[in-house]
Formats: C-alpha cells, sequence, structure tokens
C-alpha cells in the first residue's frame, strides 16, 4: 500500500496557503517559529503565528513575529507577512534590542475569554556596539482582544492590562515560550518559559499583572521554577482534571520528564530528580545518546481513551542509518507511573515508536499535535523532518498499533506526507488550530529556508487529501486510500483499488479492474479500458444510476454484495451511457440486495447459470439470482397493524384531535382529542376533551379515554347542556410564558352571550398535580380562561388553534374561529393577569385583535414571510378562498380580510365552488428553503394546495392555479381528499417538514368502502412538480395510511401528534369519527423519503463518523469508535469494547452492545438525566462525561442497574467542573480506591472518577 504524498505546491487558497516572510532584508528566515494562536480577536476563527529573523551582513539579527488572523475564505494561494494592517493580522515588533522570534499561543492567560499568545525574543552579542554588549533573552504574553490591533504592535510598550513582559534570571542568548495548560486547575491557564538554563511557569490569573514580571519572584504561589529544564504543556496524562508539562532534555542528555500538574503545594523550585512516579516521570531512551527529548509536545488524546498523549523526539536515533531519527508516542493512563520511563520498553500497551526513512534525515527534529486533522475524532501528530523536506502527520486511532512503525511503510489510513521544496520544510509544526473555521484543525509549517524570505504553510485539515494521489504500475497493483478524499490513477494491470470512502476520483486505465467504494461520495468513477467492475463495500448502499449518471464511465459489472443491503436503481438510458465497449451488464450480490427499474419495457428472458436475464433494446443485463427484481411498491400502512410499538388506537373519539404539545413538561408531546357529543360524569351531554400523555416505551395497542387517571393523561368536561365541548382542539403554545405548553379547546354552541355564542377554553400546562377529570367551569386565569361568544349565533369555538408569537411579544398566541359571525379573532400570551372569562368583544389591539371575513377554519401558518411574526391563516371555503395574515408588533383592533395587500397578507384564490379553504394549516417548511409553508385542502375537488412561503410577493392574491412546483403544487385525488389537512412535522427524520391529508371517502383494498385512507406527504428540497397524484404515491413521496374497517371514515380529521415517544421522529394522527377511534402512528426512518443512512462497520476495528443529520450506526465485532456530530442518531456497538461519542443529547438511541462500552458526552453544557430516558441508553458501562467544557450527569440506583445488561457497575470520568447528581437515598460511601470513589446502593455500584464532583440531593 502506498504513502499519500501531496506537495505543498498544490495549496491554492481554498485548501491552505503560502505565507511569504517581508521583502526588504538581505537574509530573511520567516518561518523559523510557527504556532496556532487560538483565537486572540475572538471572532470564532482560530489565528496563526509565524516568527521570523531578518538580517543583512555585518549586522545583528532582528527579529519579529506576526500574526494571521483567520477567516472562512477568501485566502490567497500566497499570502505575505508584509501586508498586514491590522484587520487581517498584525505584527510585533520590540524598540529595544531583543529579537522577538520565537511565537505560541498562550492559551487565556488572563481569563477574559480571549485567547494570548507569547513570543520569546533571543538574546544576541552585539560586537558592533562600544564597547561590545550581551542582550539577554526575554519574553511576552499579549492578551488577546476584540478589536483596535494596529498594523503593528511594539512589545516595548505593554503596560500590563494589554500584556506584560517576563525577565529571565540567567544570562544567556536561549529562550522558549510555551502554554502550559491549566496546570494548578483554577480554571485559568498558565504559561511556560525558558532560558539557558532553568524553565519558569507562570500561573494564569484574571488581574493584576504588572507592565514587567520578574521570573525570579515565583514562589509557588504565582509559578515556579524547574531546575535546569524548560518545555510544554502535555495535557491531562494521567487524568486527573490538572494539565501537566512535558519537559525537554534539559535535564540530561537523550531524557525527558514528565510533571504531574496539582491544585496546590508547589515549591518556589522543582526540582525534577525528584520525580517518583506520582508526581511525574522521567523519560530515558535505550543509548543515552538519541537525544530523546530533542522536541516534546502533546499528541494530544492520540488512541481516544480520554487521556492526553505525549509525543518525543529523538533526531539522533539510529534505526535506519546514522541519525535516521525516530519519535515515540507514549500513551497516558491513570495511574502505575514509575519513576522512569524507558522508550526501549514501550510495547502495544503503553506507546510505539515512528522510525525516520534514512541516514541523516533528523526525523523528530520537531513534532507536535496536530489535533484532529482528518476529523475522525481522534488527535493525530505532525513529525518533521526538514533534513527531508518533509513532514508526516499520523492519524491517531484506538489500537493496531505495533510497537516499531516505520514512516516509509505509512498507508493512506495510517496518515500521509506531505513534501516543500527545499528551504529546510518541516524544522518547525504545529497545529494551526481550525483557521477557516470548516469544523477540521489545520496545519502549519515552517520552512524557513524558502527564497530570501522564508516563507510558513497553513494546510487545511479534512479534505486535503484529494490532492493526494495513488499510482499504479504497469503490474497488477493493490491501492488502498483512506476515508478522506483521494484521486487513483491505476496502470495497466489488473488492479485492485479500494477508496475506503470519501470524495474519491478513480481511474482504471487499462486492464481488468476492480474499483471498491464504502459509500456512494465519489467523485467519479471511470474503470477505463477492460472488463470493469464497481463494487459496492457499504450496508444500505442505495446507488441510483440516473443521479451518478456524470459520475459513472468505463464499467461493465456492478457487484452490490457489500457488508449487507444494498440496492442499484437503474433506466436504460443509464446503461447505454455506462460503459463505451458493450452493451452487456452483469449485477452481482446475495439475499436481500435489490435491482429497481425492471418493471418498464425490460423482457425476462429466463436463467443462465446463476443468472437471469433481462433485455431491453439492445441492452442485456445479467442479474445473479440471489438478487431481488420486484419493483417498489407504494409504502402503506394498515391502521389496523397498530401494536403498541409501531403506534396506537385510542377508542373513545375521533371526531376532533391534534397534537398539545408537552402539556406536562416531561420532555414527550402529548395529544389532545375532543368528543363534543359526550357527556361529563353527570350525565350532562357537553362535551368532552381526552390528553393522553406521551411517554418513552410501554403503549398498549389499544387506549381506552376512559382509563386515564391523571398519571397517563386526563379528561375535561364541558360546563354546560349541549356546548358542545371538544368540537375543535389544538395544541396553543405557551400562552402564559410558564415553559409549558397549553391548550385551546372549542364549545362552540355554549350560549355564553345568547344562544349559539360559543365558548373557548385556554387551559393552561404545568408539572404535576392533573386529576382525572378536570371541570373546566374550575378555570380561574391561574389555570387557565374561558373565552367567550360576543353574540347570538356566533359559534365562538368553531375553530380553535395557537397563533404561534403573532404579535412577537414573546408569548405564544391563539386564534378562534366564530363560524356564525364570520369572524377570527387572535387572543395575545401575557404572564399573568388572565380573567377566569374573558369578553371576546373586549379585544382592542393591545391584547388581541378582530379578523372580519371568515371563521370557519383557523390555524398558525408559522412565519410564511420570514419576517420574524408567526402568520396565521383563515379558511373561507364558500367563497373558495383563504387568508393569510402577517404578524406584526402593533396594529390597530380589527382587520377585514378582504383588505389584504400583500405588505399585511395576501389571498388564496381557489377555483369557483372548490370548497378551497374548507380545511387550512401550517406545512411547516416542506421545501426546507427557511421559510414556513401552508396548505389549503379543497375536497369537493379531490385537490389541495401547498403554498411555499417567501420574504415577499409582488401581488395581494395567488391564484392556486398558478402554482407550478417552485411556488408551491397542487395534490390530486378523490374520495373527498382534502377534508382535513395538517402539517405532520418530520416524520421520516430526513431534516424536512412533512404535510398530513385526509381522505375520509377512500376505499382502500383490505378495509372496505369509506374506510378511509390518510396520506402522508414527505417534504424534499427541491424537485417538486406543478402537481402531485397521490394514486401513484410510492414509499420515496410519502406513505398511506388506511382504515381498518368499512364505514370508519378514517382521515375525517389529521393531524400532526408532535413526537409522542419521544424517539426524535415527529408523529401523527388519525380520527375516524365514525369508528369513534383515533390512531397515533409513530414516525420513522423505515417509511422512506427519507431514508436514514446507515453507516455499517466491519468485524474489525472501525471508525465510524456521522455527520450532523440522523444516522444509524451499525458497529460490528471490533472494539469500534462511533463518533456523532448530532441529530437523532442511532448507535448500535454490537460486540467488542466500543466508544460511543455524541456531542449534544439528540440521540435517538445508544446501544453498546456485548463488551464493556464507553460511552463519552463529547460537548459542553449538557445535562444528561438517566432517570428520564427510560431505555435510549443500553449497554453502556462506562460514562465519560468531560466533553469540551462542563457537563452534568444525573442518575439513580435504577438508572445504574438499567444501563447494562452484563454489569451492575458504572464507571464516572470526567474533570474539575463536571458534576454527578445522585437522585435517591441509600447510597454508601465506600471510600476511594485507586483512581475511583467507590459507592453502593444494594446490588449497584457507582464507580466515581477523582476528578468529578458528586451530590447527592
Amino acid at each position: 500500500m502506498a504513502t499519500p504524498i501531496i506537495n505543498v505546491s498544490i495549496l491554492n487558497g481554498s485548501n491552505g496557503f503560502r505565507v511569504d516572510g517581508e521583502p526588504g532584508f538581505q537574509f530573511g528566515y520567516s518561518g523559523v517559529s510557527v504556532s496556532g494562536a487560538g483565537d486572540i480577536n475572538g471572532d470564532g476563527f482560530d489565528d496563526v503565528m509565524v516568527g521570523a529573523l531578518y538580517s543583512y551582513v555585518d549586522s545583528p539579527p532582528e527579529g519579529y513575529a506576526y500574526v494571521v488572523f483567520g477567516k472562512a475564505s477568501g485566502f490567497n494561494a500566497v499570502e505575505s507577512l508584509a501586508n498586514l494592517n491590522g484587520d487581517n493580522g498584525f505584527s510585533f515588533s520590540d524598540s529595544s534590542p531583543s529579537n522577538p522570534f520565537l511565537v505560541s499561543d498562550a492559551g487565556d492567560i488572563n481569563g477574559d475569554g480571549f485567547d494570548d499568545v507569547m513570543i520569546g525574543a533571543g538574546g544576541f552579542y552585539d560586537y558592533h556596539a562600544y564597547p561590545p554588549r550581551d542582550y539577554p533573552a526575554t519574553a511576552y504574553v499579549v492578551f488577546g482582544r476584540n478589536s483596535g490591533f494596529a498594523a503593528d504592535m511594539n512589545l516595548s510598550r505593554l503596560n500590563g492590562s494589554d500584556g506584560f513582559r517576563l525577565d529571565v534570571v540567567s544570562e544567556g542568548q536561549s529562550i522558549s515560550v510555551g502554554s502550559a495548560g491549566d496546570i494548578n486547575g483554577d480554571g485559568i491557564d498558565d504559561v511556560i518559559v525558558g532560558d539557558s538554563y532553568n524553565g519558569y511557569v507562570v500561573f494564569g490569573k484574571a488581574t493584576g499583572f504588572d507592565a514587567l514580571m520578574e521570573l525570579s519572584n515565583l514562589n509557588g504561589s504565582n509559578g515556579f521554577r524547574l531546575n535546569g529544564a524548560w518545555g510544554n504543556g502535555a495535557g491531562d496524562i494521567n487524568g486527573d482534571g490538572f494539565s501537566d508539562l512535558i519537559i525537554n532534555e534539559g535535564i540530561g542528555d537523550s531524557s525527558a520528564a514528565v510533571l504531574f500538574g496539582k491544585a496546590s503545594g508547589f515549591t518556589a523550585t522543582i526540582d525534577l530528580t525528584s520525580l517518583d512516579g506520582n508526581n511525574g516521570f522521567r523519560v530515558d531512551d535505550a543509548s543515552g545518546e538519541d537525544r530523546s527529548g530533542y522536541s516534546v509536545s502533546s499528541a494530544g488524546d492520540f488512541n481516544g481513551d480520554g487521556f492526553n498523549d505525549l509525543i518525543i523526539g529523538a533526531p539522533y536515533a539510529g534505526p535506519n542509518g546514522d541519525r535516521s531519527g525516530a519519535t515515540y508516542v507514549v500513551f497516558g493512563k491513570a495511574s502505575g507511573f514509575a519513576a522512569t520511563l524507558n522508550l526501549f520498553n514501550l510495547d502495544i500497551n503503553s506507546g510505539f515508536r515512528l522510525d525516520g526513512w534514512g541516514e541523516g534525515d533528523f526525523s523528530g527534529a520537531s513534532v507536535s499535535s496536530a489535533v484532529d486533522v482528518n476529523g475522525d475524532g481522534f488527535d493525530d501528530v505532525i513529525i518533521g523532518i526538514p533534513e527531508n523536506e518533509a513532514i508526516y502527520v499520523l492519524f491517531g486511532r484506538v489500537s493496531g498499533f505495533g510497537a516499531v512503525l516505520d514512516l516509509s511503510s505509512l498507508d493512506g489510513e495510517d496518515g500521509f506526507r506531505l513534501e516543500g521544496r527545499g528551504g529546510e520544510f518541516g524544522s518547525s509544526v504545529s497545529s494551526a488550530g481550525d483557521v477557516n473555521d470548516d469544523g477540521v484543525n489545520d496545519l502549519i509549517i515552517g520552512a524557513p529556508g524558502v527564497g530570501s524570505r522564508g516563507a510558513s504553510y497553513v494546510v487545511f485539515g479534512g479534505g486535503f487529501l484529494n490532492e493526494a494521489v495513488y499510482r499504479g504500475t504497469s503490474g497488477n497493483d493493490s491501492l488502498v486510500g483512506t476515508i478522506l478524499a483521494e484521486r487513483f490513477e491505476a496502470g495497466d494491470g489488473n488492479d485492485f483499488i479500494n477508496g475506503l470512502g470519501g470524495a474519491d476520483i478513480f481511474y482504471g486505465d487499462a486492464g481488468d479492474d476492480t474499483i471498491s467504494v464504502a459509500d456512494l461520495n465519489f467523485q467519479r468513477v471511470d474503470g477505463g479500458m477492460g472488463s470493469d467492475t464497481l463494487k459496492l463495500m457499504g450496508n444500505g448502499l442505495d446507488l441510483n444510476l440516473t443521479d451518478f449518471h456524470d459520475k459513472l464511465d468505463g464499467l461493465e459489472t456492478i457487484d452490490m454484495t457489500g457488508n449487507g443491503d444494498n440496492t442499484l436503481t437503474l433506466a436504460l438510458s443509464d446503461l447505454l451511457s455506462l460503459s463505451d465497449t458493450t452493451h452487456t451488464f452483469t449485477v452481482s450480490g446475495n439475499a436481500e440486495d435489490r435491482v429497481n427499474g425492471l418493471s418498464d419495457g425490460w423482457a425476462d428472458n429466463g436463467v443462465d447459470g446463476d443468472y437471469r436475464i433481462f433485455s431491453n433494446s439492445g441492452i442485456t443485463l445479467r442479474v445473479h439470482l440471489a438478487v431481488r427484481t420486484d419493483v417498489p411498491v407504494s409504502g402503506v400502512i394498515s391502521l389496523a397493524d397498530l401494536n403498541g410499538n409501531n403506534g396506537f388506537r385510542v377508542d373513545g373519539s375521533g371526531y376532533s384531535i391534534s397534537e398539545a404539545g408537552d402539556i406536562n413538561g416531561d420532555g414527550f408531546d402529548d395529544v389532545i382529542i375532543g368528543s363534543p357529543f359526550a357527556k361529563s360524569l353527570n350525565g350532562v351531554p357537553s362535551g368532552a376533551s381526552f390528553v393522553i400523555f406521551g411517554k418513552a416505551s410501554g403503549f398498549d395497542a389499544s387506549i381506552d379515554l376512559s382509563g386515564l387517571d391523571g398519571g397517563n393523561g386526563f379528561r375535561m368536561d364541558g360546563i354546560t347542556f349541549l356546548e358542545h365541548c371538544g368540537s375543535s382542539v389544538s395544541n396553543a403554545g405557551d400562552v402564559n410564558g410558564d415553559g409549558y405548553d397549553d391548550l385551546i379547546i372549542g364549545a362552540p354552541s355554549a350560549d355564553s352571550n345568547g344562544f349559539l355564542s360559543g365558548f373557548t377554553y385556554v387551559v393552561f400546562g404545568k408539572a404535576s398535580g392533573f386529576d382525572a377529570v378536570m371541570d373546566l367551569s374550575t378555570l380561574d386565569g391561574n389555570n387557565g380562561f374561558r373565552v367567550d361568544g360576543g353574540a347570538a349565533w356566533d359559534r365562538l369555538g368553531y375553530s380553535v388553534g395557537s397563533a404561534g408569537d403573532f404579535n412577537g411579544d414573546g408569548y405564544d398566541d391563539v386564534i378562534i374561529g366564530a363560524s356564525g359571525a364570520s369572524t377570527s379573532y387572535v387572543v395575545f400570551g401575557k404572564e399573568s393577569g388572565f380573567e377566569a372569562a374573558m369578553d371576546i368583544s373586549t379585544l382592542n389591539g393591545n391584547n388581541g385583535l378582530r379578523l372580519d371575513g371568515s371563521g370557519m377554519a383557523v390555524s398558525n401558518a408559522g412565519d410564511v414571510n420570514g419576517d420574524g411574526f408567526d402568520d396565521v391563516i383563515i379558511g373561507a371555503f364558500r367563497a373558495s378562498t383563504s387568508y393569510v395574515v402577517f404578524g406584526q408588533a402593533s396594529g390597530s383592533d380589527a382587520l377585514d380580510l378582504s383588505s389584504l395587500d400583500g405588505n399585511t397578507g395576501f389571498l388564496l384564490k381557489g377555483e369557483t365552488d372548490d370548497y378551497s379553504g374548507f380545511s387550512v394549516s401550517g406545512a411547516g417548511d416542506i421545501n426546507g428553503d427557511g421559510f414556513d409553508d401552508v396548505i389549503v385542502g379543497a375536497y369537493r375537488d379531490g385537490s389541495n394546495y401547498v403554498v411555499f412561503g417567501q420574504a415577499s410577493r409582488s401581488s395581494a392574491t395567488l391564484d392556486l392555479s398558478s402554482l407550478d412546483g417552485s411556488n408551491g403544487f397542487r395534490v390530486d385525488g378523490s374520495d373527498i381528499l382534502g377534508f382535513s389537512v395538517s402539517d405532520a412535522g418530520d416524520v421520516n427524520g430526513d431534516g424536512l417538514d412533512d404535510v398530513i391529508i385526509g381522505a375520509y371517502g377512500a376505499d382502500p383494498i383490505g378495509s372496505g368502502s369509506d374506510a378511509g385512507s390518510s396520506y402522508v406527504i414527505f417534504g424534499k428540497a427541491s424537485g417538486f412538480n406543478a402537481r402531485m397524484d397521490l394514486s401513484i404515491l410510492d414509499s420515496n413521496t410519502g406513505i398511506r395510511l388506511d382504515g381498518e374497517g368499512a364505514g370508519d371514515h378514517s382521515g375525517k380529521s389529521v393531524s400532526s401528534a408532535g413526537d409522542v415517544n419521544g424517539d426524535g421522529f415527529d408523529d401523527v394522527i388519525v380520527g375516524a369519527a365514525d369508528a369513534s377511534s383515533s390512531y397515533v402512528v409513530f414516525g420513522s426512518h423505515d417509511f422512506g423519503g427519507g431514508q436514514l443512512p446507515t453507516i455499517p462497520g466491519t468485524p474489525g476495528d472501525d471508525v465510524l463518523r456521522g455527520t450532523s443529520a440522523t444516522e444509524i450506526f451499525e458497529a460490528g465485532d471490533g472494539n469500534d469508535l462511533l463518533i456523532g456530530r448530532g441529530g437523532a442518531d442511532v448507535f448500535r456497538g454490537g460486540a467488542g469494547v466500543d466508544n460511543i461519542k455524541v456531542p449534544d443529547l439528540s440521540f435517538q438511541q445508544i446501544d453498546g452492545g456485548s463488551g464493556n462500552d464507553i460511552l463519552h458526552l463529547d460537548g459542553k453544557d449538557l445535562h444528561l438525566d438517566l432517570t428520564a430516558l427510560g431505555d435510549k441508553i443500553q449497554g453502556i458501562e462506562t460514562l465519560c462525561i468531560y466533553g469540551r467544557g462542563d457537563n452534568t450527569l444525573a442518575l439513580n440506583a435504577d438508572g445504574v442497574l438499567n444501563l447494562s445488561d452484563s454489569s451492575n457497575t458504572l464507571k464516572l470520568h470526567g474533570n474539575a467542573g463536571d458534576r454527578v447528581i445522585v437522585q435517591d437515598d441509600g447510597w454508601v460511601d465506600g471510600g476511594v480506591n485507586g483512581f475511583y470513589h467507590t459507592y453502593t446502593n444494594d446490588d449497584a455500584v457507582l464507580l466515581v472518577g477523582a476528578n468529578l464532583t458528586i451530590e447527592f440531593m
């Protein structure tokens, strides 16, 4: 396998850039020192530093340092330090005779939130002066800030508020500077300075820096001196929550040392000969002559075990010739350090050695952590070989390291080689942070001998390997890439090319080549001449040849066998362009692999050996007998098949239904069902409404509303005879701003202010205390309120809905339709001050407003015009018109809907007498363009219209017949389609909102006449036609929900149900009024359309990386690393010891599987409550909560026991600032045993890492 080689000559501004030194000097050595700078100006982009030495003949050198600001884009291929102007970066100079050319990040030494930097100024002997003078070295710390950088900063003018100077103790010209991390754990970073003889650690603090700090004044409380040594921050090697130091060979030739951080007890001077394994340890090499410790650095967490590791350069070692050089990676661990570690004794558990190529390479002369340059979740390292004009980047991973690795044998899975063109390329190396903020760390490499100025190279991480080229020979080659993007150019033989994933480019050339892809992210596959095969090695891949029409060429066989079930979708035109040499193609695979597209024009010519032969227009297709060739059918779900796992039936009513939001604040959405003809418990036929609480699991196949007891839901009874309470129901949003969703219920037949004037009830949510039955007469303004109709026959409450935050005051509002008055009302939410009863006629523009023109159908519309205010939609079906009214901060108390002018809202005009507007609803953002959309039902024509939101409109009226796919689309069907419409949330988890449409007159096969059907139409980003015919709906475009039995009329009411079971997919609810039933159908990626991508593992040790979208991780039997990047992911660890990393808590499910599995919280400010997650997390034996900031874990004994099927012990790791909250009693303190503090509660055992704070509630 070949080592991927990249030459920095390919840097073009988009993949990185070169930084040239300033002109005007006879000799220029910019890049003699390089470093990341953190984010010194707080703009969200990491910055870089470059140090330079300039001089003329017969003059002392002049040192300069520079900061180059990061940004998202716009870098030139070559930037010049001479062009820094304060906006794009700046330089450091010194009016005193010093040479500020050594650079380093400093962390945040003053705790102000901005990263700081260090500059070292080497001393020199000025023999031109009279008398000659020796200038000692010095160092500077410069504080970051968000603005005010001039083109040049004079270090002599630092005054303590913007930075300070550090004067060394020893006379001499040598200097070193570096960040020490937070060695004393006080929350503020520290720095380390070295002179010719000693190292000095200076503790950070929030304030109180003088312009000058004498290092001789360090006393143990403000810092300390290291006798005879200097070094760098090492991260936290032993996992105790304190940063440690790695000390260079100043303690002795071919030696290094590690000093552990601690909270206190530092003396003014530390003698490193006193290290005993508890406070640190010494590192020696085998020969004593290798100069191990010549360069030292943290390696980050190279093997992903939660402990920082070390990298130590030994450039004088001779494994492949004299001074070929070696580098050692030493793994961190919790304990068990001896006083001395001999690098010769490293094994696969403690670290490994990297050998240089050849004689005189001096490999390891410069080393550094690269952080994570390939985005796989493991930190990487950089090794500089300036004599070879190259650096190597070695990728971190869980395991698989031998005791010795030769750099000449690296393949693309291990890392890559980066080459310069002369100029001591690689003499200084560093991580650059994330300069372009693309989420992947970058590199900076110094080449001070380039040209007459010197240069530095910033190489962007992540996609840089798309410039790596793997070239074959004239023989039969095996070319294996990495998970990143690369280019393969095979030779003339019969070659095997394995891309391993990423945006690869494959050229097979001559010979019979096999090109293997792990995913469908490749840019191009060209088999070339010969008989070539594309081999799908993944699982769950769906290769649609039409989508890849311009990416595939020169292929005669597609092998779908892979690691699981894959699908090939083809059309005749796709095959015509797939090969230039034949019209016969072969498809291989195994059981459950599938070929789609053979239903139109293809003839089945029977079986020939192991293949079935199909033909069409001169094309012959050979499909292996094991591969399925049946044609996809529409996704259909019978409501009779709901079993509690995929949804459930509610017996008792199906007249009106809606999502209820999360009324009890338990994290699960609830549903509300109205039964306007129900009798109250005292026998009065007033109508009722029922709330069913969501939960993670445990639903029966059917729920009877009579079984609601206050714990699983509750009933709300109307208060007057035949008021028809529950005729309309809806979630109301959070009207009173208390954090709980509220409800709105219409009772249009109540006689509040005359016959059929109508009632509407708003019921406030709360955390607990729900009785089985709530009498709505008890609403008193604190628990909700009633809205009374204005006059007889108004029928207020005929339709109700949330209005979102219509007036933008931070409180949700409600909309109420009064069908008899042809009026709708928006009632504004507020924090308090509600009366028990409100007369709708008192709306005055401050507490709400009246919308004259219709009250038949009302709904929240979302933010259709993107102005930050929620809008509403009102249907007037007798006029075949619907109205969208834009929210606004203030206005009059009344608005006539006919006066909408495009600025205040607009009209949606249907066909004459089509009953357009009989049902209306917001549609969410179905096309993902950032504007909410609306849906209008016109059941008399069997048509429905989805209208896309947009920022502005040229007309106050939109004719629905003008929808053309770009501004919306029409959905056609029959069977009274559109009697009910609603948004559906995101049912299939593809990130786009969906809609649901009811057709209660449908006669689905197997259910009977008028059983009814409902249709869920999936959102998508583009590709809508002007018209969608539901008769050809398939699993890519939506699903159909068929009623149970004849005459049920399911779909007479439809609604989103929110996420009732908390699985990350939105659910829907369908009402079948004539069956007195409602059906909640759980969303799922199995519905199709937005089918969740599956990231498969193998039987070996894998690294599976996700994206910010929702995915399924299916690890294999090895010790795997699963890295989520957000989204409602599903993690299945399988066998082996698996590490699962999540950046947030949006995941659907985590199952570590068998083995001792570890869950890492990789974000910050996360609060993981095991008591509230049900079975969302299983098979986990260790939790690491340290992440990227302070996180909190809440648990109880049952949570510990339920977390794993194989162990009753839970191990917890974290660092200072992380907390564990134990929420039950009965725990017994078992004291500290090694690294862990032990607690027991009956069978539950909790092992808490020494750095964690634990609280018992």
